[in-house]
């Protein structure tokens, strides 16, 4: 190694330092300048892809707002042409647009704040299932409401005829109940006129009496009836009378019924002996003796009966006599027993 000394001697002129070679540090500041070069290049690539991908995450994320906007408004258009003038249907249509605009918000919530595009892509997915299937349970409410309908409006139709019908039958029983009324009045009229024509020629037909006697009897040994005025002697009552001719009466069989009324007003009769009740023309029920029968031929006859009931015994007084004939009185006379 030289030793360099310093020389007193101003004159004295040192030799020129040797140039360092600065060939090495230029190649490595070089280096190192394009090593930088490099990596900002590679940065400005990196951040050029990524700046891409955030363009074209920002152009998807616009796009499917708008999609999810649209769909939610349309869903929102088919339920209300479900709107008519059924008050449930319109309520469950207000209903199912008011969870529609939770989801809707859900979805737009998600895509403004943590831009969860796959979780708002599920969102509308499930606001599109929801639409159609409330959709589809509107469509069936209206189907059901539309055959309530028809089968209401059927019933009404049916019972519109129905009260026609019944009008029908209600004026042609009301004319009926009339009419019956009227034949009812009718016949009861010609029952009536009936009635008073038939009891017009029962009357012309009552077979009249005349020369109606009475006789106190009592028998003698002999047989032979004699006339007694003592009640004591008194056997039998015999009465006679005439009946008179009658063209009206009918031919035949013909009765007249006997009363013979004691002095105590009682009818005398005996149930056994032929006695019996007998229907006046005025309706009245009365007791009557016996029956006194014969064969009718239209001319006048004479009859002749008699009231003997052993062991009895008359009692002093008047004794009325009647005869009737078809429950009419025909004729009386009356005998007094001393």
């Amino acid at each position: 190694m030289a030793t360099i000394q310093n020389n007193p001697d101003p004159k004295f002129t040192p030799a020129p330092k040797p140039e360092k070679n600065r060939t090495p540090l230029l190649a490595g500041i070089i280096g190192v300048l394009l090593i930088a070069l490099i990596a900002l290049g590679i940065g400005f690539m990196n951040r050029g892809t990524d700046n891409a991908k955030i363009s074209t995450d920002l152009v998807e994320m616009e796009q499917f707002k708008a999609q999810a906007e649209k769909q939610y408004y349309e869903s929102l258009a088919e339920l209300e042409e479900m709107r008519g003038s059924n008050e449930e249907l319109n309520a469950m249509i207000d209903q199912q647009k008011e969870e529609l605009r939770l989801q809707n918000e859900k979805i737009t919530s998600l895509t403004n704040s943590n831009r969860n595009l796959e979780a708002a892509r599920r969102e509308l997915a499930d606001l599109k299932s929801k639409t159609t299937g409330y959709l589809a349970e509107l469509e069936e409410l209206r189907a059901s409401n539309e055959q309530l309908t028809q089968d209401r409006d059927r019933l009404s139709t049916e019972r519109d005829l129905l009260s026609n019908d019944l009008q029908v039958v209600q004026q042609t029983n009301e004319q009926l109940s009339t009419e019956r009324a009227s034949l009812v009045s009718e016949r009861e009229e010609l029952a009536n006129k009936n009635s008073e024509l038939s009891r017009k020629v029962n009357v012309a037909s009552v077979l009249k009496t005349n020369n109606i006697t009475v006789e106190g009897q009592k028998q003698r040994n002999s047989g032979r009836w004699v006339t007694r005025t003592n009640a004591k002697n008194v056997e039998r009552l015999y009465v006679c009378f005439n009946s008179l001719d009658n063209a009206v009466a009918r031919a035949g069989e013909e009765n007249f019924q006997l009363r013979i009324v004691n002095p105590t007003g009682e009818t005398m009769s005996i149930e056994a002996e032929g006695s019996g009740v007998l229907t006046t023309d005025a309706g009245e029920q009365v007791p009557y003796t016996k029956s006194v029968p014969f064969d009718f031929q239209g001319d006048a006859a004479n009859h002749c009966a008699e009231w003997n009931i052993p062991g009895q015994e008359f009692a002093e007084g008047t004794y009325t006599i009647e005869l009737y004939n078809k429950g009419f009185l025909v004729g009386n006379t009356s005998i007094e027993l001393k």
